[in-house]
């Protein structure tokens, strides 16, 4: 007996957009007198929008479902056990790299199946993560930074996407984008680390000779009083170079 084959997400989501749309010609034929093209135009829009609202839950819902199969699995090829936060290094090395080759390749596979999820941008982040520590940062960063598209503007993901970005220049010695990058990540209220990234920001300006830009981060740092949170070597250099640069006004 032949196997009964599921219906696909994509046939489920055709399926739904042919019965839509019939629903709004039938809707029309009933009331075409008293219909005016305007009207008809917001109802297509209001059921597009359903409709894509609902195909984007059962995304969001396969995106997910996708990246907790494939950090399973990576987690028990390095050993450690299914929802484990902290991977432990595999006591043989080959066994480690071996495994990150392989996910990382996988990981990416799902961020650019479900891109436009949050599921995509965090595969994304690991996969970034995985290149990082196979020794290509350059890699690396070009995962985190696909990861911004489907990480959601102004989220907390997209905040540590944007600041693992800013990293990855600043150790290229790319300054100036790495004090943006730091920024941008500081400004998204709803990250945990953005005082940590308005700090990074500080010194990259300053490093990339915007001394100005540098010590206007300092002063927002002191008012929200968040100093603690600062490296105390960095607080020490920008208050040294706002005196210089006060010092230097007053003469």
């Amino acid at each position: 007996m032949a196997r009964r084959q599921e219906p696909s997400q994509a046939d489920q989501t055709l399926q739904e957009i042919e019965e839509g749309f019939d629903r709004l010609a039938a809707f029309v034929v009933r009331n075409r007198v008293a219909l005016a093209a305007g009207v008809v135009a917001v109802l297509v829009v209001a059921l597009g929008a359903d409709l894509l609202r609902s195909h984007r839950e059962r995304s969001n819902e396969a995106g997910a479902q996708a990246l907790a199969e494939v950090r399973n699995e990576y987690l028990l090829a390095m050993g450690a056990q299914p929802g484990d936060l902290l991977v432990a290094e595999p006591a043989n090395p080959e066994v480690g790299r071996k495994a990150r080759e392989t996910f990382v390749q996988r990981f990416e596979t799902v961020g650019k199946e479900h891109a436009g999820t949050s599921a995509a941008a965090l595969a994304l982040l690991e996969a970034g993560n995985l290149h990082g520590e196979l020794g290509a940062p350059h890699l690396a960063r070009d995962a985190w930074q696909a990861g911004l598209d489907s990480a959601g503007s102004g989220t907390a993901l997209e905040a540590l996407l944007r600041e693992r970005v800013a990293r990855a220049d600043e150790d290229a010695g790319e300054w100036a984008s790495a004090a943006a990058g730091y920024e941008r990540a500081g400004r998204i209220q709803t990250y945990p680390g953005r005082w940590q990234a308005l700090a990074s920001a500080a010194r990259c300006r300053l490093e990339a000779g915007e001394p100005d830009a540098a010590v206007a981060l300092l002063a927002e740092l002191e008012a929200a009083n968040v100093l603690d949170r600062v490296p105390a070597h960095a607080v020490a250099r920008l208050r040294e170079l706002r005196v210089r640069r006060e010092l230097g006004r007053d003469r």
